[in-house]
């Protein structure tokens, strides 16, 4: 079995959660994952999508593209072009996002070592951003590589910022990938809409991701986990895309996927990669401890994984937060929190 990089070897049961919250302000959703996610948990850098336009998955993900300028049309981004009002406003939010952070950090009796933070995967991006003429970047080959070559270097660009502002020393990157399979499977529109775009090869998507793999593991200490559509048909071969250009985490919805997938979570676990559970929905009635802590241990028993290696899972819940009330919010980490316990007491008795 490969063991996980140093910087990721720890062996216990915590909790995170995804990166986007209610509301408008960035300081009240601080206190609440500061209090709720503070180390031994994996605290998150959040985005507020309430603020409007360049507060979206995408438009906060295009102002990591470096050196490249992008304004918004009315059939969406369009990149390579002179900033508009819309990206400077994406810009300077970061910005200020990026100081705040430093600020609460700076603020803490024991300041935090570790940050999880989230932004579209290459591929979505990619299949979200438009050319010049009005067509989306997938579609030409030479303006695809050179936009995900540019997100790449502006990721890695951003955790070298954070940590030469904060006391965080390791990063959890997760790249959220909503259309990696239209992606791979040739299901996206045109912008006309009377087509669809040819399927992207899999070989040039794993090549892609090994590159932005590479590119990230310049930044010691940082580990990316990728976050698939759990119900996607094809979800295993996307897996083995992924996990061939050097992936090691995954988002995992165990609600969604079969037993088959089940199979290849066990296989991924073996090979000493981490796992993302989700577990709890923001706003349902959480189960006790008992039947929280069963969701998971009944599969784990019955794909024959040991117990000791329970501390490959990290629990999270089953959705952002962006739609639910600051004590939803609260009362989901908490329960998480408590089925997270658990099973660490579990691991460290078996």
């Amino acid at each position: 079995m490969t063991e996980p990089s140093d910087d990721f070897a720890r062996s216990d049961v915590f909790v995170t959660s995804f990166c986007q919250f209610p509301g408008q302000d960035p300081l009240e959703i601080h206190k609440v994952i500061r209090g709720e996610l503070g180390e031994p948990n994996l605290a998150v850098f959040p985005q507020l999508v309430d603020r409007g336009m360049g507060s979206d998955a995408l438009g906060r993900s295009a102002t990591m593209v470096s050196d490249m300028g992008f304004d918004l049309q009315p059939h969406g981004w369009r990149i390579g072009v002179t900033d508009g009002i819309d990206a400077r406003r994406a810009r300077s939010l970061l910005r200020s996002d990026e100081n705040l952070l430093a600020d609460v950090i700076g603020a803490e009796k024991k300041p935090a070592t570790r940050l999880k933070i989230s932004t579209l995967g290459p591929w979505s991006l990619a299949a979200g951003l438009y050319l010049q003429h009005g067509e989306r970047i997938l579609i030409d080959h030479g303006a695809r590589r050179d936009v995900l070559e540019a997100y790449a270097d502006g990721v890695k660009q951003q955790l070298l910022r954070m940590r030469g502002s904060t006391t965080i020393q390791r990063f959890t990157v997760q790249l959220d990938e909503p259309q990696l399979p239209a992606v791979l499977d040739g299901a996206l529109p045109t912008a006309s809409g009377y087509r669809t775009l040819r399927s992207i090869p899999r070989q040039e998507v794993r090549e892609v991701y090994s590159r932005f793999v590479q590119t990230l593991a310049e930044v010691e200490g940082t580990q990316i986990v990728v976050n698939l559509p759990s119900a996607d048909e094809q979800w295993i071969k996307r897996v083995d895309i992924l996990h061939q250009a050097g992936v090691q985490g995954y988002v995992i919805d165990p609600a969604r996927v079969d037993h088959r997938s089940w199979e290849r979570v066990a296989a991924l676990v073996e090979t000493g990669a981490q796992i993302y559970l989700q577990l709890l929905e923001p706003g349902k009635r959480a189960p006790g401890v008992v039947d929280g802590v069963n969701k998971v241990l009944r599969p784990w028993r019955q794909l024959g994984l040991p117990l000791t290696q329970l501390g490959q899972l990290t629990l999270m819940p089953a959705g952002t937060f962006a739609n639910a009330s600051a004590n939803q919010v609260v009362e989901c980490l908490q329960h998480l929190t408590g089925y997270a316990q658990a099973l660490e007491q579990t691991r460290v008795d078996a």
